[in-house]
């Protein structure tokens, strides 16, 4: 596994949480690398199709906007002003989106 961030950086909060949610998630979609694991993040943060879903957040979440791709199972929060703040395939899919939806969904996008 690499150790510092790479040229997707500029894409999440800091460069410290690509990094660490790198390491954190990484193998949950095979990535070895921290460039395929942040393009992907990327990739999947300006995508959409009628597979994925999301809502804005309340005010307790700072109006993050969470995303899901039910056909791939991908997770995404991107923060209010665009910045990637995590990316993981959640063990209980679409549950843990609509769970997620319940406990802070403000609107649906």
């Amino acid at each position: 596994m690499e150790k510092g961030p790479s040229e997707f950086a500029e894409y999440w909060t800091s460069p410290y949480d690509e990094v660490n949610h790198f390491y954190f998630h990484a193998d949950e979609f095979g990535f070895t690398l921290i460039t395929e694991y942040s393009r992907a993040a990327l990739e999947f943060a300006r995508a959409s199709n009628d597979d994925i879903i999301s809502f804005t957040a309340n005010e307790t979440k700072n109006w993050s906007t969470y995303k899901y791709n039910k056909k791939t199972n991908e997770f995404m929060i991107i923060s209010r002003n665009g910045k990637i703040v995590t990316y993981y395939p959640p063990t209980r899919g679409l549950e843990y989106f609509y769970e997620r939806y319940r406990m802070y969904g403000h609107h649906w996008n």
